[in-house]
Order: C-alpha cells, then structure tokens, then sequence
C-alpha cells in the first residue's frame, strides 16, 4: 500500500511539471509584458475566404485570390493569410500578425508584397503598421505610416485608413518597376490601395 501510495505522489509530481513546462513553453511564445493576440486583434486582417478585386487607372482587373488563413501563435507569426495574384500565380502575398520588436513590443500587421526584380528574381518588399494607431507621430514608425481617420482613397471615401511605406528601402539592386511603393489599408476591408514603383495604382472595387 505504500508502495502505490508513494507511485501516486511520484507520477502526480511529474504530471505537474509536464503542465508547468508547457505553460512556460506557450509563454515564452511572446515577448515580455506582452500579452496574445485576442480575437479583436486577429479581426484586425479581415479577410476569412474574400478574394478582393481591384482596378488600375487603365483599366485592368486584379484579383488577390485568398489561398489560406493559418493560426500558429507563435510571436513570430501569430496569424497568416495568403493569396495569390490572378495576373500571376507564383506571385503570393503574405499578411502576418507578428510581435515588433521595436522601440517596444508592439503587436503588428506585416505584409508580405511579391515582386519580380529588374532581373527577374521573386522577392518580397515589407510593409508593416500596428494594430493600434496610438503614438504613430512619435515612435518607431513615425516616418513610415501616416494614419487619417477620414481619407479619399481613389475615389472613396474611407476611414481609419493606414498609408504605409515600405518597411526598409529596397537596395537598387534588388528594385525593379513592379516593386510596391506604399500601401493603404483599413481594419474594414483590408487593403485598399496598393501602388508600384512603374506608377500603376490598384485600387479596391
């Protein structure tokens, strides 16, 4: 009887571990004083299976076809949704919510903008903001997004709109006319406007 007794406490002991062991595992999965996405922040992206459409000053339709939303949560990419272009399909935008290590921790929308160089080698050009717009004028992103809580956006009048520029400028030697220069976006309808390096401006339909 002791011996049970004492197997109980032994097997006790190690499942309280396991439990501690995973939690501090899932911890470490965010930066400290963070704390995980809540189900608001994910709606920041607002795509579940919509296939945008948007037209250029020609004319020409361009579909962002939604290929798959994942939920990772891991700080490095907490939540990943993809599409791929209609007018080229290797082309394939990633949008990810991700922890920022900046000036400090902040919870932010990365995207992921494909493009083939002046040599023809895919590669990917980063724009990202942050979730809430407080404090943009002051911190790390104060030369990089502008933030209107009423703007005209070809033609539309559109609210609580991010104009984001690319992250890091692109090194000439990995530029090229289809390379994206600046974004506008909302938490309503996701992108809303994307413009490239050779002057063509898609914007939402």
């Amino acid at each position: 009887m002791k011996f049970k007794f004492t197997v109980f406490i032994v097997l006790g002991v190690l499942l309280m571990a396991c439990n501690k062991e995973e939690e501090t595992s899932q911890a470490n999965q965010i930066p400290p004083g963070s704390t995980p996405f809540t189900d608001d922040d994910i709606l920041f992206v607002p795509y579940t299976s919509e296939s945008p459409v948007f037209k250029d000053q020609n004319g020409n339709d361009l579909t962002l076809n939604f290929k798959e939303r994942l939920r990772t949560e891991e700080y490095y990419a907490w939540d990943q949704t993809y599409f791929t272009f209609s007018t080229d399909p290797s082309l394939e935008l990633e949008m990810r919510l991700r922890y920022l290590q900046s000036d400090v921790s902040k919870k932010t929308l990365a995207m992921y903008m494909p493009y083939y160089d002046a040599n023809g080698i895919l590669r990917n050009n980063l724009f990202e903001m942050p979730i809430d717009p407080t404090g943009l004028e002051d911190g790390f992103f104060k030369n990089i997004i502008d933030f209107y809580d009423t703007l005209n956006v070809g033609g539309t009048e559109r609210y609580n709109v991010y104009e984001v520029n690319e992250l890091v400028s692109t090194d000439a030697a990995k530029d090229g006319p289809n390379n994206f220069s600046k974004l506008f976006f909302n938490r309503t309808y996701g992108i809303l406007q994307m413009r490239m390096k050779d002057g063509i401006i898609w914007t939402l339909q």
